[in-house]
């Protein structure tokens, strides 16, 4: 009885080391190098730029807010900034900053942008104004 519980203890750990093993062997750099040569590197820009289209929720001085079809919550867009520190002159980019002034809210608009620490609209247009109610 002594035997057979040591003998399927031992069993049991050679069992376990090997699919330790194999896990090991298949999950080592050796795979990925195999793997990874018919593959394309990747973009470092995917994902992070694009165009939204929707309808304009909400603006500021200095941001709106677009509400995208088939989105529950509207996304904040704020100017690309320009010139560097801001004791150096730098700051929001001025030309969007005065398309953000002319915006009206429940306009669709369509807002490309990229990602740089959060979403900065580099070009907004107007696809339909919204109503003069």
């Amino acid at each position: 009885m002594v035997r057979r519980r040591l003998l399927l203890v031992v069993v049991g750990i050679v069992l376990t080391a090997g699919a330790w093993g194999a896990v090991g062997l298949t999950g080592g750099p050796e795979r990925t190098l195999a793997q990874d040569k018919g593959k394309k590197e990747k973009n470092p820009l995917e994902g992070k730029k694009g165009k939204t289209i929707g309808t304009l929720s909400a603006k500021g001085e200095a941001f709106i807010e677009v509400k995208a079809d088939g989105e529950e919550k509207a996304r904040k867009y704020v100017p690309e900034w320009k010139g560097g520190a801001p004791a150096a002159g730098g700051g929001p980019d001025k030309e969007m900053l005065k398309v953000f002034s002319t915006l009206k809210v429940g306009s669709r608009v369509e807002v490309e942008w990229v990602f740089h620490e959060r979403f900065r609209a580099l070009k907004v247009t107007v696809l339909k104004a919204a109503d003069s109610k």
